[in-house]
């Protein structure tokens, strides 16, 4: 056999045992978390989850009592590849597992079970309406709670193993104190050497500044949607990269008025819908956001109605925007039970 030959045959080889033993190595890191179709993955809790009785009062209790800082309530639903993926990759992280189990009781919730919990106030009520009062809209969502029942932070969507060690980071170091979480995972991020393409500027889909989104005095003719990212930023270019790009979505978005703004620009002026004056960086910290890349939605007279502040794909952002431009945040405060109302509509029509 000729050299050339088994050159190619080894090549050859080598491709389909990467291909077929390897998957990951050749996917985009974020790709992972897309298990299965769309709405396919079975929810299964890890077997160290605290088995709780829904009461979360007397699970605050019983994790000061062992010494660990507190629970997470791990809110999560049924055919979620995001939550599934948190588990299978962030929390199997050994390292990650093992120190999130020693300072933490976790407890895993569906945020449309309708049966009875109690809440770490000591309030009965659902699950469904307790996730909701948590503003729990997208999954998954963890909530951190200190054993004084405070909320110590919350997260949405799927973080890796290194950005969630740093959320871990963050509440240890007592830096909730001062500083908000998205501000301390992007100046982490960003001394740790993380490099990323700068986002631009889109004047296309966004309008140029100066920015004035001032709703209180006269009602807008659309709704207003707001673009938070900055410049070093891994998600906001797969977001704009494979979201924006999107023909459906932008399609959608012609029906907003739609502005992009820098997270941590601290020297723009811009007037915000309730018509007071700030920079973006100081509104963004007002609006608590969490994510390097964030999305908030408001009515025509203002009123936040949606956000997206977690890693988006384009299903759930076209879905978003059709959630908000037919107004159905009217009728269904719960964006994902609307969703799931929708396609159980459509698998019966």
């Amino acid at each position: 056999m000729s050299i050339p030959v088994v050159r190619h045959i080894t090549w050859r080889l080598l491709f389909i045992s990467l291909l077929f033993l390897s998957p990951l190595v050749l996917a985009d890191r974020m790709d992972s978390y897309q298990i299965g179709s769309h709405g396919q993955a079975n929810i299964t809790y890890p077997s160290w989850f605290k088995e709780s009785f829904n009461d979360l009062r007397e699970d605050l209790n019983d994790a000061k009592e062992s010494g660990k800082r507190g629970i997470i309530v791990f809110f999560s639903q049924k055919n979620c590849n995001h939550c599934q993926a948190f588990i299978d990759t962030t929390l199997n992280d050994p390292v990650t597992r093992e120190r999130t189990r020693r300072q933490y009781d976790v407890i895993g919730l569906d945020i449309f079970n309708d049966i009875e919990v109690v809440d770490v106030n000591g309030t009965r009520t659902t699950i469904a309406d307790f996730a909701e009062n948590s503003r729990a809209r997208l999954t998954p969502t963890l909530i951190f709670y200190g054993v004084e029942n405070q909320v110590l932070v919350k997260i949405v969507g799927f973080y890796p193993p290194e950005k969630f060690n740093m959320v871990l980071d963050y509440i240890e170091g007592n830096h909730f104190r001062q500083e908000k979480l998205g501000h301390y995972l992007r100046s982490r991020s960003t001394s740790a050497g993380v490099e990323a393409k700068r986002v631009e500027f889109d004047y296309v889909l966004f309008a140029r500044p100066p920015h004035i989104m001032d709703r209180s005095r006269v009602r807008a003719s659309r709704p207003l949607m707001v673009l938070f990212d900055n410049a070093n930023c891994e998600p906001c270019v797969r977001f704009h990269e494979r979201v924006l790009s999107n023909e459906e979505v932008r399609r959608s978005m012609s029906g907003f008025d739609a502005v992009q703004l820098d997270m941590d620009d601290d020297a723009s002026r811009i007037i915000i819908p309730d018509g007071r004056a700030m920079t973006p960086r100081q509104w963004a910290a007002e609006l608590q956001l969490g994510y390097d890349v964030a999305l908030v939605f408001f009515d025509e007279d203002g009123k936040e109605v949606h956000r997206l502040d977690a890693e988006t794909g384009k299903d759930r952002m076209a879905g978003s925007l059709d959630y908000v431009l037919e107004k159905a945040y009217q009728r269904h405060k719960q964006f994902l039970r609307w969703r799931r109302e929708n396609a159980i509509k459509k698998q019966s029509s």
